[in-house]
């Protein structure tokens, strides 16, 4: 075996290991069932997870698909809280390496890979949330393969192996966490029609695979109609709808309580939602802009873990990283909309394709988290692998473009 071929991957897993250890041993965290359940959500994934073999049992389940729940109570039953834990710690490790793979495979840059891998690693948010039963270690897991399988088969784009890997890795993402139901619709009343509705025509047995891939998400609609009567896939993103950003805004505009606000937007229908939003329309503005920046500057929360007391060291890095991440991504939004100036110029449609399933995943995640309040940067989390890996290409590309156009002038 040629060691020098691997020397890079050594390397970075030997920066991760001391990374994870060095942040494990400063804030002395246990692994135990209080610690990883010690969360209110953590606790109904348990509970949904339970719910799963007595379909007359109702409690979670409307609101948490199946999957993850499935996993841990599995997990848990078979090895015990260490056994969740390293899982955890396992998808965080191997996620790093897929990205810095994948960054490595498109831009041929070691330089852009390291760096890659080292803002996603001195993110302590997510390490700490390896010790806690939550879904974005799971989340940023499949995401990172998703983007690891893009960058090395993108030039099979128009092959239906392709789509269907694709559509299973957003499947088992919108399982795990139903923010990615609705790009997993995009990719089935969109992008299936438009560019892979006559593939299947020419080779109709290709729909059997289709309707495997899908399988789970369909799985997860009957135990909803099984168990409450109700044709949804989950109810948790209009409850948090209603929950947090609606309620924020009547408790604003009306000057009441935060629990009356609660009371009463669980009681409106869509249309009287809608219609409350649109006459308070510049204070929703407002509120829903202010929310987005808090979000993405959020303070860890989770630095308040295991003794509930405050890490002040851990929690200000965390609070600079996440205001450095900000402004970051305001720079990065001019310099995106350049590369795809110039990759479209040229139709170049594989490096398009690079560029586009990020930009739209990132900023899906930036425009959805709003809704929500007070879970630290948590909601913004599973953007990171995806931002990474954007941001690192578009240098690269930027880069190459000027090199090229200094080339021409001399």
């Amino acid at each position: 075996m040629n060691y020098k071929k691997y020397i890079d991957i050594f390397i970075l897993n030997y920066l991760l290991l001391a990374t994870y250890c060095i942040i494990f041993i400063t804030l002395k965290i246990e692994i135990t069932d209080k610690q990883l359940f010690s969360t209110v959500d953590s606790v109904t994934y348990w509970l949904t997870g339970h719910e799963f073999y007595h379909l007359s049992l109702k409690g979670y389940s409307e609101i948490r698909p199946f999957l993850y729940p499935l996993i841990i109570v599995i997990i848990h039953n078979i090895f015990g809280s260490y056994g969740l834990w390293i899982m955890q710690f396992l998808f965080w490790i191997v996620s790093i390496n897929l990205v810095f793979l994948s960054i490595k495979k498109i831009t041929n840059s070691k330089i852009l890979a390291f760096a890659g891998g080292i803002i996603i690693a001195s993110n302590i948010t997510y390490i700490v949330l390896t010790f806690h039963a939550l879904t974005e270690t799971t989340t940023i897991f499949l995401i990172s393969v998703l983007i690891c399988f893009i960058s090395f088969n993108f030039t099979k784009v128009n092959t239906l192996n392709f789509f269907h890997r694709c559509l299973l890795i957003l499947v088992l993402l919108a399982v795990v966490k139903p923010l990615f139901y609705l790009p997993l619709l995009f990719m089935l009343c969109i992008i299936l029609p438009v560019f892979y509705f006559k593939k299947y025509i020419k080779k109709p047995k290709k729909i059997g695979w289709l309707i495997l891939v899908i399988t789970p998400i369909v799985f997860q609609i009957a135990i909803v109609k099984i168990k409450y009567n109700t044709f949804s896939f989950s109810k948790i993103s209009s409850n948090t709808f209603r929950w947090y950003f609606l309620a924020q805004g009547m408790q604003q505009n009306e000057n009441i309580s935060w629990e009356t606000a609660r009371a009463r937007t669980m009681v409106f229908s869509t249309s009287e939602e809608l219609s409350y939003i649109f006459k308070n329309k510049a204070l929703y503005f407002d509120l829903y802009t202010h929310d987005m920046k808090e979000n993405i500057k959020a303070v860890p929360c989770f630095m308040l873990f295991p003794k509930k007391i405050p890490h002040p060291e851990v929690a200000n890095y965390m609070i600079i990283v996440n205001g450095i991440y900000y402004y970051t991504h305001i720079v990065f939004g001019v310099l995106i909309l350049i590369c795809l100036y110039l990759i479209y110029r040229k139709r170049d449609t594989n490096r398009l394709v690079l560029i586009v399933f990020p930009v739209a995943l990132t900023y899906y995640i930036f425009i959805t988290i709003p809704i929500s309040l007070w879970e630290g940067d948590r909601l913004v989390l599973p953007s990171l692998p995806l931002w990474v890996f954007l941001y690192s290409l578009v240098i690269n590309y930027i880069v190459k473009e000027l090199r090229i156009q200094n080339g021409r002038v001399t």
